[in-house]
């Protein structure tokens, strides 16, 4: 997110009147009022703010705030600088090949977005209010178990001539927003987690820009590992089983949780049709023009052109208008009663809650090799992120006790 953009989408969608502090009960809050819940802050690097004296995890996210962090680089409580303030826009400049080239604008936030499963947000969308808000809990504690991961292990900043030295950080400073739904009007839970470009490094305490190589690198892993802690947190506290599904343009397998047809969850992807079909047109005019099929690399940029191009406008709903308007749709597919149906995916897991030394090191090893050859062969050079993302896809169907128990079975296979 470059320096003063994206904050006025997130505020846009914000139920207006809301009363300040924290945010903890937000299924409850907007259940009648149109909106999503104000952001709410993450994150380690929490502590570093308001000259030392920090920011309490979960407290609100004002516009005030927000602009301050992505309009400014600032503290959002004091409104100092934190670290380099930006400067006015570098001119554009004529590269070594003699080309023309835009300076980069400054980047000031990166957006993670962690969305559920489509069969998991159609069983929150259709549940009791009991269900909804169990559900959306363990979605909440899989975004944040991730984030913490990522502190640990991944998010860096960088020191030295040409940033030659990797430091650790005290953590990020984020702002979490929760949407309840796509831009179609499809039950999608998600979250978007904007991550400030600003961390502390343990060793003085200053405040530099976030190592934003080693995040990307790390993204498929940190997607996969919300995918995996988040089933295992459902399967814990609701005891849904899952089945595994081939996608329609790729080989990797997903997980869907059982009892959710995918004529149900066709009817709530109105969206991924839509784009579908943008996508096919611009494929069809590709290969009428070319005289060739595109590229996977090609088709992807397609897909993303489909997506802007037919980006309607997001409307603000109550939560309610929009759960009686999906239980409705529901109907043909799950009867009259869709919070007694949601009930009967229940227990329906017969798997064991596994801990990491139940996997015996023979059964690792293969995962490691199958893991290897995988990705060795899509890719001639990779990195570790790399072989831990498609460790964690080989142990999907694993449900562990616990997303430490996950993370410590794909840290020993990669």
């Amino acid at each position: 997110m470059t320096l003063g953009s994206g904050y006025r989408y997130l505020m846009a969608s914000v139920a207006r009147g809301d009363a300040g502090g924290l945010t903890s009960s937000p299924l409850a809050s907007y259940y009648s009022e149109p909106g999503t819940p104000p952001g709410r802050f993450v994150g380690s690097g929490l502590a570093g703010l308001d000259g030392g004296r920090g920011i309490v995890s979960g407290s609100t996210v004002s516009e005030e705030h927000l602009w301050r962090m992505l309009g400014m680089l600032q503290d959002p409580v004091t409104g100092h600088p934190l670290g380099r303030a930006p400067g006015a826009e570098r001119p554009a400049y004529v590269d070594a090949l003699k080309r023309e080239r835009k300076a980069p604008k400054t980047v000031a936030g990166f957006d993670l977005t962690f969305s559920a499963p489509k069969s998991v947000s159609v069983a929150w969308g259709l549940a009791d209010d009991e269900t909804r808000r169990r559900i959306y809990a363990v979605h909440i504690a899989a975004t944040e178990f991730v984030i913490g991961y990522a502190e640990r292990t991944v998010l860096a900043t960088r020191t030295g001539r040409g940033g030659v030295v990797s430091q650790d950080v005290r953590g990020v400073v984020a702002a979490a927003f929760d949407h309840w739904d796509s831009r179609a009007g499809d039950p999608q839970l998600h979250t978007h987690v904007v991550v400030l470009n600003r961390v502390q490094a343990v060793s003085d305490g200053r405040w530099r820009t976030l190592d934003s190589k080693a995040l990307f690198r790390a993204s498929v892993g940190l997607s996969e590992l919300y995918n995996g802690v988040l089933a295992d947190l459902v399967t814990r506290d609701l005891g849904y089983g899952w089945d595994p599904e081939r996608r329609r343009h790729s080989p990797v397998e997903k997980w869907e949780v059982a009892g959710v047809d995918e004529a149900l969850r066709a009817e709530f992807s109105q969206r991924t049709t839509e784009i579908d079909a943008a996508k096919d047109v611009l494929v069809a005019d590709f290969v009428a023009v070319h005289g060739r099929q595109p590229t996977p690399r090609e088709v992807l940029q397609m897909r993303q052109r489909a997506t802007l191009e037919t980006r309607p406008p997001k409307e603000l709903k109550a939560l309610g208008e929009l759960a009686t308007h999906w239980r409705a749709r529901a109907q043909p597919f799950v009867g009259d009663d869709a919070q007694s149906w949601v009930a009967t995916l229940a227990g329906r897991n017969d798997l064991p809650l596994l801990r990491a030394g139940d996997l015996a090191e023979a059964m690792l090893e293969e995962a490691a090799r199958v893991s290897l050859e995988i990705v060795s062969g899509k890719r001639s050079t990779f990195t570790r992120a790399n072989v831990f993302a498609e460790a964690l896809r080989q142990i999907q169907g694993v449900r562990f006790a616990s997303p430490d128990e996950r993370t410590v079975v794909a840290e020993r296979i990669a």
